[in-house]
């Protein structure tokens, strides 16, 4: 029997792979939660020991503030875990100078664990219990995509063609909302998750003011919920929402397009030069371990 409808074998496996997340919360549509605990149980799981070194990275891995192949340490991802004491004027300054000190020729699983004890023992208290957001990749923020352009009809081939051409992606406004949502990025009920938005995006820098941001979106009226929520997004977010063709044309049919999705000022971070990007951490942008540690 054939379906008339093709179900994608990378679909299917990113599906098996999401429902395997322990806190993808009811309710929150594609969202996940961890805590530090649950992590590391889940982790103890995957590997033969119990508190070592590779535990650390695996959780690394798991919360998204590590990635072995460009050696990026996620700033946001990792200091959600952490609360720093609001007498305490130097924690920053502190963690970047251990962070330093950490030697990068050591392999992962140690590296991971001395940026960890950084953040342990300069930057603030440990949370262990309470989940946090958990960014998703950008495989997964491609299965929403496509999700979405399933849910309001958009073709895989029109999509295509807006990817290979630079040009107006189908339906983008609707698109856009969809895809917010799934994220739980977005809802009608809540507006957007700020907090959560900014941890997606690796993080707008000293310039990120929620109070404007809330302003500007208030200002956003008399629009269809499609347009208001691409208006809200794209004037008040900075949002850079695009399709690009895939890289690897064999694959074109498991994977039609990939989404590029990120806020204004990364666009910004990703030009500079290694010193500048050095002088942005104070200001709260995303570290990259290869080039400033």
């Amino acid at each position: 029997m054939q379906l008339k409808t093709p179900v994608h074998l990378y679909s299917i496996l990113i599906g098996l792979l999401l429902l395997a997340e322990c806190e993808c919360t009811v309710g929150r549509h594609s969202s996940i939660f961890k805590s530090i605990l649950s992590t590391n149980d889940e982790c103890g799981r995957y590997l033969n020991e119990s508190n070592g070194n590779c535990s650390v990275r695996c959780r690394g891995l798991l919360h998204r503030f590590w990635d072995d192949q460009r050696g990026n340490l996620g700033y946001y991802a990792l200091k959600q875990f952490y609360q720093p004491d609001p007498e305490d004027k130097c924690y920053l300054n502190r963690t970047m100078r251990c962070l330093k000190q950490v030697p990068v020729s050591d392999e992962s699983c140690q590296r991971v664990a001395q940026y960890v004890r950084c953040y342990k023992d300069q930057y603030g208290e440990e949370n262990t219990a309470t989940a946090r957001f958990i960014p998703f990749t950008p495989i997964q923020q491609t299965r929403i995509l496509m999700e979405c352009a399933a849910i309001l009809g958009i073709s895989e081939d029109s999509l295509r063609e807006a990817a290979k051409n630079s040009g107006e992606i189908p339906q983008e406004a609707c698109l856009l909302r969809c895809f917010l949502i799934r994220q739980g990025l977005y809802s009608e009920a809540g507006g957007f998750e700020l907090e959560r938005f900014e941890l997606q995006c690796g993080g707008y820098g000293s310039g990120w003011n929620p109070v404007a941001i809330q302003q500007c979106i208030a200002n956003v009226t008399d629009c269809d919920s499609c347009t208001k929520v691409h208006r809200m997004a794209k004037t008040c977010l900075q949002l850079h929402f695009k399709v690009l063709p895939f890289p690897n044309s064999n694959l074109d049919n498991l994977i039609p397009v990939i989404v590029e999705f990120y806020g204004g000022l990364l666009n910004f971070l990703l030009t500079l030069e290694p010193t500048a990007l050095q002088n942005t951490f104070l200001a709260g942008f995303t570290l990259s371990a290869q080039v400033t540690i």
